[in-house]
């Protein structure tokens, strides 16, 4: 087989929770078995410890040795080759670990502004000293709690907080307490005062904080990619790889994270060739990602609403949302502005003082204007329609926008239509944009998403929970312009960070075609809710969630983490800031009743439970096929080629059983057919790549479902698709 081969599908594979660079080598002949192309890996740089996923690395230039160090890298990488696997890796240049625990860090630490790393990170250094809110009440009572105490040596002297060494400046007083000890609160505060940075209660400090972070998490740091250095530090490893033939392609994460993605993914390009690289992006339903990007596409959100608008009956989709009525939010957009406003006066309140502070000297504002700026930032920031547009990156201002001005509000879109005018209009379109792209993911996908949830399957990343059906027509007009945008998009429906796998949702997509059964078990759920003193909203979220679980193993327990964990984004009875356990444990309760109910026979109505059954069968099917038969290039997470019933992360990342079946078993019918149909269809698309890249595409309606056609000069596919 040539090398590298011919682009059919990529194979997520999560790495850590006991799945190192060994077994993933262990796996490629099963790959080869299923037939696809290539072995996409998440991040396996050096992580913080104890990292379950990866994101949050230490060193963009060393393989983790937990996951086997280099050495392990290569032998997969060779073994990869001689299977004829391609590897495809996941990379993060928006942010690292912002941790005592990563070396460059630890260097700034202890030199400040001085630090050979200084400049690799987004600090504002004129706002005080690097703050990590990582305390548990006031200094002094660390202290006297024992967690706080000088170590290290007098060369490399430390403080331990709760047993993790913060580095110290090299002081007189630093090198006495190494050498005599001693610690009270006044030489703790004397100490303190010396260093480069400072520490505070997690729950009062956050004002405190002069680094961009991702999103709201304190514990990561963002990177300043803009630079042309540090982007060489940073990729240094990567593009070495990419040379030496190891890589064949690359995701990049959280690409709204950069201050100027387009310039970013030039520079990239430049240090690795003609290597496909797709971006994490997600955009809105008639939003498209820049055209001078060069990339060949985004890594797939973009594909799973339409499949799921397509396969969800009209007539259902509104009996469900009038069932809910008066349980959930009924203007979603009010709700969203609402949220983002508690966001900007809480949790971002940081980022929207970086903003206000960037637009007061771009546009050259007197300290006196500072709270009326705010309130425009703000304003602005609470309607913007996207998750960023990209002016600050050189592209035209979306005229669209102007819709958004008024008389506080114009000066700031003035400095977004001139970001190429100056550095300090460029400067404030980048910080603007990072915010708006952390303050719609933190609004919808982390907040709304879980309050809005007359339809789950809607609530999704990528789609929006006021989506509407689409006809056949219109699907296949999409993916055929998306085709011919980026031919080579990965077209993906479960994923690492997906709030539910296409199987969970196939469920729910199913019900919407029984719209009296749905009318039914919403009424129930809503009536049970109250009676166990919730909003009877988490009933609809309830029986929804019972319902994609049914038959899943150690569905309870699973039920019970993401009870809790949902309540928790939803911030309306929980937050993960301070969590409400009676009602996470209420919540629960109801669901797990809800789902023994669901598995009585007797809960159905006449005949009803085996259609619905066979509706499942054909709605997970047909997502499938649909995803194997699309335009680009299908990206099959772990697992999936089997029946995955999945919830929102940890439980979408749990260990797969590939020796027994993943989570269903290849004894159960519906998962020996999933895996026969992927089989299937793989070895169509490698029977014919060009086709299937490059081939047209179309969509006619059967009595059954579906036709589709791939056709490209005298080669014709076709496959019948039912649902």
């Amino acid at each position: 087989m040539s090398f590298p081969p011919a682009w059919i599908a990529t194979y997520r594979l999560q790495l850590r929770g006991g799945v190192g660079l060994e077994q993933a080598r262990a796996l490629l002949p099963w790959l080869v078995e299923l037939g696809v192309s290539h072995l996409y890996l998440s991040p396996l740089f050096r992580a913080a410890s104890g990292s379950t996923h990866g994101y949050d690395v230490i060193d963009p230039n060393a393989v983790d040795p937990v996951l086997g160090g280099e050495a392990a890298f290569v032998a997969l990488c060779d073994a990869a080759r001689a299977a004829g696997i391609g590897v495809v890796l996941d990379i993060v240049p928006n942010h690292m670990a912002f941790t005592p625990e990563n070396p460059w860090i630890a260097d700034i630490m202890r030199h400040g502004r001085g630090s050979q790393f200084a400049r690799v990170f987004d600090i504002d250094w004129d706002k005080g000293p690097l703050h990590f809110p990582v305390l548990d009440g006031m200094v002094e009572d660390v202290l006297d709690a024992g967690e706080i105490a000088v170590t290290g040596t007098v060369q490399d002297p430390a403080l331990a907080i709760y047993g993790q060494p913060y580095p110290l400046r090299e002081t007189p007083l630093a090198r006495r307490l190494v050498e005599e000890g001693g610690l009270d609160a006044p030489t703790l505060a004397a100490l303190l005062s010396e260093q480069w940075w400072s520490v505070g209660d997690w729950r009062e400090t956050a004002e405190a904080i002069i680094h961009r972070r991702f999103f709201n998490i304190t514990s990561l740091i963002g990177v300043l990619q803009e630079d042309a250095g540090v982007f060489s530090l940073t990729h240094r490893w990567i593009a070495e790889q990419v040379r030496a033939g190891r890589i064949q392609g690359l995701r990049v994460d959280h690409i709204d994270g950069l201050a100027r993605p387009g310039s970013y993914l030039r520079r990239l390009r430049d240090a690795v060739g003609s290597v496909p690289v797709w971006v994490e992006k997600i955009v809105k339903e008639h939003e498209e990602i820049p055209a001078a990007w060069p990339i060949e596409g985004m890594s797939g959100y973009e594909f799973m609403a339409p499949v799921t608008q397509l396969l969800t009956s009209a007539p259902g989709l509104s009996a469900m949302r009038e069932a809910a009525a008066g349980a959930v939010p009924a203007d979603t957009l009010a709700e969203v502005r609402a949220v983002r406003s508690e966001l900007l006066s809480g949790a971002l309140s940081p980022e929207l003082r970086r903003v206000t502070e960037a637009a007061m000297s771009a546009l050259a504002a007197p300290r006196s204007q500072g709270s009326r700026l705010a309130g425009a930032v703000a304003g602005l920031a609470l309607a913007w329609p996207v998750y960023r547009s990209y002016s600050a990156d050189g592209l035209p201002f979306d005229p669209a926008l102007e819709a958004l001005r008024d008389d506080l509000t114009g000066p700031l879109l003035d400095l977004l239509g001139a970001a190429n005018g100056s550095d300090a209009a460029r400067n404030f379109a980048a910080r603007f944009e990072q915010l708006t792209g952390a303050l719609t993911a933190k609004s919808e996908e982390d907040t709304v998403f879980f309050r809005a949830v007359s339809y789950l399957p809607f609530c999704e990343v990528g789609g929006e929970p006021d989506l509407a059906p689409i006809g056949t027509a219109t699907f296949a007009r999409r993916m055929q312009a998306r085709a011919e945008r980026t031919p080579l998009a990965l077209d993906a429906l479960s994923t690492h960070d997906t709030k539910r796998s296409a199987d969970a949702r196939a469920a729910v997509i199913a019900l919407a075609r029984f719209p009296d059964l749905a009318r039914t078990f919403y009424e129930d759920a809503r009536s049970r809710a109250a009676q166990d003193g919730l909003p009877e909203g988490w009933g609809i979220y309830a029986v929804q969630t019972a319902l994609a679980m049914r038959g899943v193993p150690d569905a309870e327990r699973r039920i019970t983490d993401h009870m809790a964990k949902a309540l928790r984004e939803a911030k309306d009875l929980s937050r993960h800031e301070a969590p409400d356990e009676d009602a996470e444990s209420r919540a629960a309760a109801l669901c797990t009743a809800l789902l023994q109910n669901l598995e009585n026979p007797a809960y159905w109505p006449e005949d009803a439970e085996p259609a619905f059954r066979a509706a499942r069968e054909g709605a997970i099917l047909a997502q499938a096929a649909f995803q194997l038969t699309a335009p680009g290039i299908p990206d099959i997470y772990q697992g999936t080629e089997w029946t995955a019933v999945a919830l929102t992360d940890p439980d979408n990342r749990r260990a797969i059983d590939w020796d027994g079946g993943g989570d269903g078993g290849t004894q159960d019918d519906l998962s020996a057919r999933k895996l026969a149909l992927t089989r299937q269809l793989l070895a169509e698309r490698k029977a014919d790549p060009e086709l299937f890249a490059r081939g047209s595409y179309a969509l006619s309606e059967t009595a059954q479902g579906w036709t589709v056609t791939r056709a490209l000069e005298d080669r014709r596919f076709t496959f019948d698709i039912a649902f």
